[in-house]
């Protein structure tokens, strides 16, 4: 009856060990491809770490550059002190820079805008990310165009008097004193999506309806003629941070754009790049 009692426990130990593996298993296979089910962005993050640092150790093949180099930059910038930005619009906004950078499409390279369009204009969404300091330097409110939603923005154009913003990558160009006063110009990069925008007059600029005074009022931020505008207390020292050719990302989960975007879709930069980084 002893023997047969151990045996018993014996197999209930490892019938217990099999799933709690197969469970880790499968729960580690969803955190290495991004689950959106996952909240804590930091968990992901150094699991995800951890991964692939012992890919690299033992020599395995399915070792991503790329990947090790979002996840360590993500890591260093320090979220805890911020809003986080979601990981998941990080590494895309990363993903689009590194690709700009290899094709010398950027001159600007320390820094990285980042402009969350799904959340609610009343937080704050903009982050303009130090890459080479690993540090968050603006982390701020943005309004969005005035047709492209109320309080948040849902609807997107490329289109000349559309009033609407426009998705996908910037770089930005030359600052100047317009009808916005101290203004910052923009190039979007993305046919179709944004490479209307010189043409359309979208550029940075301070405005007035930017600053929590005016979402206590109204429940929302002001908007724009599609012009990512920001408070006009960091506006100047925001634009001339950024200016001369820096990476500046505008985003939303908008199906066609992440099905259509060319720097969402491409290849990553090859081996050699994050070497000589």
């Amino acid at each position: 009856m002893k023997n047969k009692w151990i045996i018993n426990q014996a197999v209930t130990v490892v019938l217990v060990s099999l799933i709690f593996l197969s469970f880790q298993s499968t729960t580690f296979k969803g955190l290495s491809t991004g689950n959106k089910s996952i909240d804590n962005n930091e968990i992901f993050a150094e699991q995800l770490s951890s991964q692939i640092i012992n890919n690299e150790a033992s020599g395995d093949s399915s070792f991503n550059y790329y990947e090790h180099s979002s996840i360590e930059l993500y890591n260093s910038l320090g979220f805890k002190k911020w809003n986080k930005l979601n990981y998941d619009v990080f590494e895309k906004a990363y993903k689009g820079y590194l690709i700009m950078k290899s094709e010398g499409m950027i001159s600007n390279s320390r820094y990285l805008t980042v402009m969350d369009f799904e959340l609610s204009s009343a937080q704050r969404r903009m982050w303009v990310l130090d890459l080479v300091k690993h540090k968050i330097v603006v982390h701020d409110l943005v309004s969005h165009g005035r047709n492209s939603g109320e309080e948040y923005a849902r609807s997107f154009s490329n289109q000349a008097e559309s009033f609407k913003s426009s998705l996908g990558f910037y770089v930005t160009g030359t600052d100047y004193i317009g009808k916005n006063d101290f203004s910052l110009r923009l190039h979007g990069v993305e046919e179709g999506f944004n490479d209307n925008a010189f043409d359309r007059g979208i550029v940075m600029h301070g405005a007035d309806y930017v600053n929590s005074r005016y979402i206590r009022s109204n429940k929302r931020l002001g908007r724009s003629q599609g012009c990512p505008a920001v408070s006009e207390k960091i506006n100047k020292w925001v634009i001339n941070i950024i200016e001369g050719g820096s990476c500046l990302f505008i985003y939303y989960p908008d199906k066609n754009y992440l099905k259509k975007s060319e720097l969402i879709n491409s290849n990553y930069p090859v081996k050699d790049f994050y070497q000589n980084m």
